[in-house]
């Protein structure tokens, strides 16, 4: 009987959009990225796979165009600029890489499924089950998140190309804690780290077709020490596949930094016939590495220790917060995702290319083991021609950046000074004492509504003046919106005459300015 197949490099298994922005058909790999000019974008349906997604194919663009083999910076901008001119990735040299690597993009490969342990089958007691390997479904005893009441008694099958994208997931934002028992040469253990970009949000520049995106997500990896040959190659291109229990080596190379950070080690179970994905294993990949690269695509602070980390996503904050400080150069505490660097205007971009670039947020705001909060998206306009350059300070950049800046100062102040007048005027107007006593949910119901309307607004108002080059600033834009938002929800309140007034003295409050400090990613608090 023949073997169970599904090859990611052929089948169809990523939704793409035309040119015009319209959706087409899904295809595979080799054909992404043989028409990556013709297309305009491709996302998946879930964030966080499409995080792991993008370094996947950020490697396979660099692997293409020889962007992953120049150690001098010079050389990689002037290639890098050849490549973006010839408008299209070269269709032999996409067709050779593959040729290079028969049947390693099989998903259901018995030797080397793609991004795969196929030792799993003998080092797992059991396996894991698909609901632990699809995320938005519960698995164990976790609760139900996303919705669709799936349980491990009547499991439901995914087809190959969902799997596939739960499978980049996981290898992303898989949970520390439990996980299915794993032996290695008599060592059992039953725990994993978390994956590299659990609770982060994951930042790619997006140019106007697939190609130039692709291109753009590139980063310089020539700084380092490597010698020729001396790099990691991706999982798929291993000759061997690693030692869970080798000592830690420090990552080398492009795909060393963007793909070989996995914390778990996961391997499909497909039907007889590879229509579906029945079962899976999901388990810890290795137990000690070392202090990981930092990531090209992620914010990263410094904790007072000194220590450099990934700033935490969180779904209540939207990306527009912090644009200003991604158009910032760094700071000494705060520092923007280094492929930004390779996007200013000195770096040998077209000037027509450089002045559409867009920014796209993948984020995923999660705990450190399973609590999955929320994950999502963002699209900006185009704002990253005005990046920060310390050799081309232009005078529309430096104008945009201050605009940026003060507009969302402005916002963030108002939402303060909102969130304190809804969470003070409710808990005076409902003490039975009329003072500060507290309620049972601490701040009553005004604040998360007041709240959710005018964050929903003030992003439509930021982006307005934003991308206004005549614009000079806020104004009172934002105290409108405050003082809407503050209105809409006390106002069915106000029919008794003592919350009437409490509501009227702290609608006042709105507009008296509070002492505030900021934290050390400029949010003011």
């Amino acid at each position: 009987m023949t073997p169970p197949s599904y090859d990611l490099a052929e089948r169809p298994w990523l939704p793409v959009r035309a040119a015009d922005g319209a959706p087409a058909p899904a295809v595979g790999l080799s054909e992404l990225l043989s028409r990556a000019h013709a297309l305009s974008d491709i996302e998946l349906p879930i964030p966080p796979a499409s995080a792991q997604l993008w370094r996947v194919l950020t490697l396979l663009a660099a692997r293409v165009t020889g962007l992953d083999a120049a150690d001098e910076a010079g050389a990689w901008y002037r290639t890098r600029r050849e490549v973006l001119d010839a408008g299209a990735f070269d269709h032999n040299r996409v067709e050779a890489y593959f040729a290079s690597l028969p049947d390693r993009f099989d998903l259901f490969h018995p030797e080397r499924p793609w991004a795969q342990d196929p030792r799993l089958r003998a080092q797992c007691a059991k396996t894991s089950g698909v609901n632990k390997l699809a995320w938005g479904r519960t698995a164990g005893q976790n609760q139900v998140w996303l919705g669709g009441h799936h349980h491990d008694l009547a499991p439901v099958p995914l087809p190959p190309d969902e799997a596939a994208w739960h499978l980049l997931a996981t290898l992303g934002y898989g949970p520390s804690g439990r996980c299915t028992s794993r032996t290695v040469d008599g060592r059992s253990e039953a725990n994993s780290t978390a994956g590299p970009l659990r609770g982060t949000v994951s930042f790619h520049p997006l140019g106007r077709t697939l190609f130039e995106s692709l291109v753009l997500n590139i980063p310089f990896d020539g700084d380092s020490d490597d010698e020729p040959g001396d790099v990691e190659p991706a999982p798929w291109e291993r000759d061997a596949l690693p030692d869970p229990l080798g000592p830690p080596q420090e990552s080398t190379g492009l795909a060393g930094t963007l793909l070989n950070q996995a914390s778990h080690a996961v391997l499909l179970v497909p039907d007889p016939g590879g229509d579906k994905v029945v079962d899976a294993y999901v388990t810890w990949a290795r137990r000690d590495r070392p202090v990981p690269p930092t990531d090209p695509f992620l914010i990263h602070l410094t904790s007072k220790e000194g220590r450099r980390y990934a700033r935490p996503a969180d779904a209540t904050r939207a990306v527009w917060r912090d644009l200003d400080s991604l158009l910032s150069e760094d700071s000494q505490d705060r520092f923007r995702p280094a492929l930004l660097g390779h996007l200013t205007s000195t770096t040998h971009l077209p000037e027509k290319l450089r002045r559409t670039l867009r920014l796209r947020a993948f984020g995923f705001d999660q705990d450190g083991q399973t609590r999955d909060r929320q994950w999502f998206t963002a699209n900006t306009p185009a704002v990253l021609r005005w990046l920060e350059d310390s050799a081309d300070a232009s005078e529309e950049a430096v104008a945009a950046r201050t605009r940026i800046r003060f507009t969302r100062r402005s916002a963030e102040s108002l939402g303060l000074r909102l969130k304190h007048a809804l969470t003070d005027a409710w808990k005076e107007g409902n003490s039975p004492s009329g003072g500060s006593g507290r309620t049972d949910t601490g701040t009553g119901p005004w604040l998360r509504r007041g709240l959710s309307r005018y964050w929903s607004e003030a992003e439509s108002e930021f982006w307005r003046i934003a991308m206004d080059t005549e614009a000079r600033g806020p104004g009172v834009a934002f105290s409108r919106l405050a003082l809407a938002a503050y209105d809409e929800v006390t106002g069915p309140y106000c029919s008794r005459p003592r919350v009437a007034a409490v509501v009227e003295r702290h609608r006042r409050a709105l507009f008296l300015r509070r002492p505030t400090r900021r934290t050390d990613r400029g949010d003011i608090t």
